[in-house]
């Protein structure tokens, strides 16, 4: 199905679909992008789609490693008070 030089509306539509299927979507990731005969311009999409994913990733564990130290110092905090009070 992609292997064809020029990818129709209908093909693009198929790949769309078979990667909203989870765990099929891994399989049909890996045997495009390292199958030999796999559309350039696909394989090129796959790579931007893998390095976007892992970039965002990388991003948002950053951002909620520095969230979470300030959440477990407000927490600290709140543990605290309450037990000071008793």
């Amino acid at each position: 199905m992609f292997k064809k030089d020029q990818l129709s509306v209908f093909d693009w539509i198929g790949y769309y679909l078979l990667m909203a299927i989870p765990l099929v979507n891994i399989i049909v990731l890996i045997l495009i992008m390292f199958g030999s005969e796999s559309n350039p311009t696909l394989k090129s999409m796959l790579w931007s789609q893998v390095l976007m994913s892992v970039l965002v990733i990388l991003f948002v564990v950053f951002v909620l490693s520095l969230t979470m130290t300030d959440l477990f110092s407000v927490i600290e905090e709140i543990w605290n008070n309450i037990t000071n009070n008793f």
